[in-house]
């Protein structure tokens, strides 16, 4: 299976999640993907996520989170914000963004925006009708009933002291408060579309922007309304109301429009841009900025007439934007990034600690020092346990795909176009093998320090007994996508792929031969506790069950359809596999149950390290490494037999210095705090 036919699974499995929020089905195909995509996925979290407690997991990359925020918003002392996101994430600051708190929600569902009121007073809407006020600066969270269970998506206050506020979400939904957001009432558009974004100049005049393209805009606070489309049949992500009758709006394909005459007529401008528009604010009736899906940034400073763009490193799609002043501003994206700038948008600077590339694969030596490998040529390691990963130079930009070590000084890593870095030093530097190969490779494992095999794409299977200096190919039979590739002993391996797609040597790997089953879904990782029982998973929530080392399998019922991409056995009964939607099951009695465990996160999980108890590591898309901190349900579960290297242990461990020290990683540069700030 090769990597389209990967991505296309993924696309499938998001599809049939969609497809559980019925609302979907009344857009057009365009708006459908629009509204799941570009307006922050949003959809998928609020309807299908599975709920998921803060209990049991830690943060250990990004920091201070990693799952995407959708809104920022700051009180006039541009010290007190809040930022909130997926998997009911709600993060607190109080010296302007240069630190930040991870707060506790009552509820289990995505947050979609949030407005500071005061440096105590805060209100934060999203799925299934949620709003929380807190009146104590976020010690603690109140759940307000305004008696609806549609999704939220946006929020905004005005008056002196922002009593009078809007929400707007699903179905046309609109609520009004006037107590600050004690109580709410239901206002009519006389529209059931989808509400995005709705934003007041004064207690009469507001806008509200459409998922299907509509802006509607009132001059009497909202009892009565008219619409237009300014944007022709695309989608608008978000509408300011910025002075008197003036109004503008952006949108999908580069769309922004302004209006003079309060949304009667709007003038659409050319401003050389077809990425959508994913966010907008106004600071004044002058100064404005908005972020497009190409990770632009882009600064108006006469009223929305003219707009010039500014480029923001590695290109983040920032969801959320706010300015405090003139100069002061924030942003927020996906992978929990958090930017400020503090020129008026010209820079940016980063705000969140951490990569943002997807941790491929993982593995703990002992229970201090890691190893983690993944997209654009990605080397991290850790010297305690994981609370900090520094990264290593690799001089590669390959996706790095599998990570394995034999010692705890030998180790290798493959990746894509057939790479093969290798180290002899605990992992402080890498130095590249020749695997005379240009397929992908996606699965490593070491028989001693001299013989190995990786295997990957277009079944690839290449062996290696010069310790990864040089390689050659062996013949699979197959031409299926092979994914993985464990030995439980020098004589018995297993290699699973593509379609059912299983593998066994009874010969050190010299030979191979098919075992027949019938499965057609992708198998992703095979683990072995010892030399006869292992387990396999793969799409569509597949896990198979072996007892004789790999000679027959047997399928096991699994309670998530979710795709599995990792599994590690500890024992001959239990076993730990990870996946999508934050996906984490555990067996402890052969598989046959399979117990889902609660998550902080719904990214897809693509790595999985257990060394018993707490010691649990958990690793994914936009760099997410998690770590167990409680015992797992059934907490049962033994420390794994085998050690994590076959070889042992030779040097005392001490900690890593890179050979080479990065004086860029490429990321976007990181705020320093100014002299003299609070």
């Amino acid at each position: 299976m090769d990597k389209i036919d990967k991505i296309k699974e993924t696309y499938r499995y998001a599809g049939r999640a969609l497809s559980c929020s019925s609302w979907l089905s009344c857009f057009s195909p365009p708006l459908r993907f629009y509204v799941a995509t570009v307006i922050i996925l949003i959809a998928v979290a609020m309807s299908c996520a599975q709920l998921r407690s803060d209990r049991g997991w830690v943060w250990q990359n990004p920091l201070p989170q990693g799952n995407a925020l959708y809104s920022i918003h700051f009180a006039s002392d541009k010290l007190n914000g809040f930022a909130v996101g997926d998997d009911h994430a709600i993060l607190r600051t109080t010296d302007g963004g240069f630190t930040w708190e991870n707060e506790t929600s009552p509820v289990d569902t995505t947050l979609s925006s949030v407005f500071v009121r005061s440096d105590r007073s805060t209100i934060i809407v999203g799925a299934r009708g949620t709003i929380l006020s807190t009146d104590d600066a976020g010690k603690k969270w109140r759940l307000v009933d305004a008696g609806s269970r549609d999704h939220l998506y946006g929020i905004t206050f005005v008056g002196p002291a922002f009593t009078t506020g809007w929400a707007v979400g699903s179905y046309g939904h609109l609520l009004k408060t006037t107590d600050g957001g004690e109580t709410w009432r239901q206002q009519l558009t006389g529209s059931d579309e989808h509400l995005l974004k709705v934003s007041a100049l004064r207690e009469r005049d507001i806008a509200v922007a459409a998922a299907n393209g509509l802006v509607f805009v009132s001059g009497d606070g909202g009892d009565t309304w008219h619409s237009s489309k300014p944007c022709g049949g695309s989608a608008v992500s978000s509408v300011s109301y910025i002075s008197g009758d003036r109004i503008v709006a952006a949108g999908f394909g580069g769309c922004i429009a302004v209006s003079s005459d309060a949304g009667s007529t709007w003038q659409r401008l050319r401003i050389l841009n077809s990425s959508d528009f994913l966010a907008m604010t106004f600071e004044d009736a002058r100064r404005g900025a908005a972020s497009d899906s190409s990770g632009c940034v882009w600064l108006t400073g006469d009223g929305g007439r003219t707009w010039l763009p500014f480029y923001v490193r590695t290109n983040p799609k920032l969801t959320g934007l706010y300015f405090g002043d003139k100069y002061t501003g924030w942003a927020v994206g996906e992978n929990g990034l958090i930017v400020r700038t503090d020129d008026g948008g010209y820079s940016w600077q980063r705000l969140s600690f951490g990569g943002r590339e997807d941790v491929n694969d993982m593995m703990l030596i002992d229970d201090d020092r890691g190893v983690s490998v993944g997209s654009h040529g990605r080397v991290w390691l850790t010297d305690d346990g994981g609370k900090i990963w520094f990264p290593i130079f690799t001089d590669t930009t390959e996706s790095l795909n599998a990570v394995t070590f034999y010692t705890d000084e030998r180790g290798w890593v493959v990746g894509d176009n057939g790479t093969v870095l290798r180290t002899i030093n605990n992992g402080a530097s890498w130095g590249k093998g020749i695997s005379g190969v240009s397929d992908d490779l996606l699965g490593v494992n070491f028989l001693n320090e001299k013989v190995g095999f990786a295997v990957g794409s277009s079944g690839t299977i290449i062996r290696t007994d010069t310790a990864g200096a040089y390689w050659e190919r062996i013949e699979s039979g197959t031409k299926q996508w092979l994914e993985d590739i464990k030995f439980s002993d020098e004589k018995n391996g297993v290699i699973v792929g593509g379609r059912g797609t299983i593998l066994k040597t009874f010969d050190g790997g010299e030979t191979w031969t098919p075992v027949r089953i019938s499965l057609k879904e992708n198998l992703y990782a095979v683990s072995f506790s010892d030399e006869r029982n292992g387990f396999a998973v793969g799409s569509s929530g597949v896990i198979l069950r072996t007892v004789d080392g790999g000679m027959s399998w047997k399928d096991q019922e699994s309670p998530l359809r979710a795709n599995l991409y990792a599994v590690t056995a500890t024992s001959a009964n239990e076993a730990i596999a990870v996946g999508e939607l934050g996906t984490v099951l555990v067996t402890s009695d052969g598989g046959r149950k399979w117990e889902p465990q609660s998550n902080v996160t719904g990214k897809v999980l693509q790595a999985v390290v257990y060394r018993g108890d707490r010691k649990m590591w958990v690793a994914g898309r936009g760099g997410t490494i998690l770590k167990r901190v409680e015992p797992l349900s059934p907490s049962s579960i033994s420390a794994p037999r085998l050690p994590p290297i076959l070889g042992g242990i030779r040097s005392r461990p001490k900690p890593r210095t890179p050979l080479i020290t990065l004086t860029d990683d490429g990321d976007i540069p990181a705020a320093v705090k100014p002299a003299g700030k609070p």
